[in-house]
């Protein structure tokens, strides 16, 4: 299973998007009771039915994921508020950060 903590190795592109993405979520974060301190929701909203994560911001180091994040820009754009769509299906987003689906 992946660990966030293997993901440091972060691009120097993947650093610029990673400030902003952070940035944006440092703002949004307080739109989250319940998510813990150090955590972010997405919605992976491909599929027959959008599912909701609970992600920890190690991850927004592993190139999988920032690609991901990056289609989201590309897609929806930042100006999200509330829970961050990710533009992937579920079943996508557990192989990239390590988990099965119950």
């Amino acid at each position: 299973m992946a660990k966030p903590g293997d993901y440091w190795g972060a691009r120097k592109g993947g650093r610029r998007i990673l400030r902003s993405i952070i940035g944006k979520l440092q703002t949004g974060l307080s739109v989250f009771k319940g998510v813990k301190q150090g955590y972010f929701v997405v919605v992976a909203t491909e599929g027959w039915k959008p599912e909701r994560f609970v992600i920890h911001l190690g991850y927004l180091n592993n190139p999988e994921f920032l690609k991901l994040l990056k289609q989201a820009e590309e897609e929806f754009g930042f100006s999200q508020e509330g829970t961050l769509a990710i533009p992937c299906r579920p079943d996508e987003l557990h192989r990239i950060i390590g988990t099965r689906k119950l």
